[in-house]
């Protein structure tokens, strides 16, 4: 059911999508975001987007059911005690909301305080990132190794569970030979899509907005394969790496949806033709050609540290500005002062003397 969103609400949305000058990061209040083609919903505790309304033009907003928890987080690592242990927020106001003022993207950040992370020595900075176009999402982990050792890491996990189970609609490399599409979901289906080496999946549902999981792509340092795709439910696992003592490594994952193909046809969750859905779906597909390696406005906001499941970002590094130059650690004589003062002086009058001539 289409729910009504303030006018004035909209308007500042609208005005998200536009890149604006940098804005200070606030305490999220834990409410959704009205944020571009949609109305956001996340939880804290375990670090994931839960939802999206789509909101029309004329501001009324309709349930997608597009997910159930979307880029949900657990970390395992033998030699740390940890086994998949959910990375979360300690509350919703120890996450910082903002607007990246280069991209005009919508990102929500925190500094996991978990003790049982802190503890093994790791510093762990979760993002969750809303591009301004409103049709992509990244969730992405910086985690730094705090101690004086090496430290490794068993695996890192995502999980995606889409709103109802339905149909696997597509996947990278798809062959009708090795399983034809669309398809109901199943858990048989994680060997075949590895075998495929199939990156990413759209899913499709009746009554659901389409949407997409990407993994991974490139020579990326952990290998990343998926281990579960029971009904809606898709996870994905990235393999061993190894964090140098003192040095970082990146995890990222997306999701992304076709919202204006949805807007476009009146979407409605309890009723949608399914020929709309096909075609939200099918250009959900089509954008999946971004994906060939992490450029672009995928590395936005992403440091040079290695992001494991992709292989380097390509990040554009801005050059620092040259130092002005400085006097000489004596400094100045007076002489030369004065000398330079006096040049000044007689600069300034000639100009004087040069502007009364041109008026007489």
């Amino acid at each position: 059911m289409k729910k009504l969103v303030p006018a004035a609400v909209l308007a500042v949305a609208a005005l998200t999508l536009v890149p604006a000058s940098p804005a200070a990061a606030a305490p999220w209040d834990g409410n959704d975001i009205d944020f571009g083609l949609g109305n956001w919903e996340f939880s804290s505790s375990n670090f994931y987007v839960d939802d999206v309304y789509l909101v029309f033009p004329d501001t009324s907003s309709e349930y997608t059911d597009i997910w159930d928890g979307a880029a949900q987080t657990s970390i395992t690592s033998a030699a740390l005690s940890l086994s998949d242990e959910g990375v979360g927020c300690e509350s919703d106001a120890s996450i910082d909301q903002s607007i990246d003022g280069a991209t005009g993207d919508l990102v929500l950040t925190c500094t996991v305080t978990n003790p049982t992370f802190v503890d093994a020595g790791l510093s762990i900075v979760a993002e969750i990132r809303v591009y301004a176009g409103s049709d992509l999402v990244r969730a992405s982990l910086v985690i730094t190794n705090t101690s004086d050792a090496p430290i490794d890491i068993d695996s890192v996990d995502y999980y995606t569970d889409f709103g109802s189970r339905g149909e696997l609609f597509d996947y990278e490399n798809q062959d009708d030979l090795v399983l034809p599409v669309p398809a109901a979901e199943s858990s048989d289906f994680a060997p075949i899509l590895n075998d495929a080496d199939a990156r990413w999946i759209v899913h499709w549902e009746e009554d659901d907005a389409p949407g997409g999981i990407v993994i991974g792509a490139g020579a990326s340092e952990a290998p990343t394969s998926w281990i579960e795709t029971s009904g809606d439910t898709y996870e994905y696992r990235i393999g061993a790496f190894t964090i140098p003592a003192g040095e970082s490594r990146t995890t990222a994952t997306f999701v992304n949806w076709h919202p204006q193909s949805l807007i476009d046809g009146d979407y409605a969750n309890d009723g949608t033709d399914p020929d709309l859905l096909d075609a939200s779906a099918a250009a959900t597909v089509a954008s999946m050609s971004e994906f060939a390696s992490l450029s672009g406005r995928l590395a936005t906001g992403l440091t040079a540290a290695e992001v494991v499941n992709w292989g380097p970002a390509d990040v554009v590094v801005v050059p620092e500005p040259e130092p002005e130059p400085e006097l000489a650690a004596t400094g100045a004589s007076d002489t030369a002062v004065l000398a330079l003062a006096a040049l000044v002086l007689l600069g300034a009058g000639s100009l004087v003397v040069a502007r009364r001539r041109v008026r007489a």
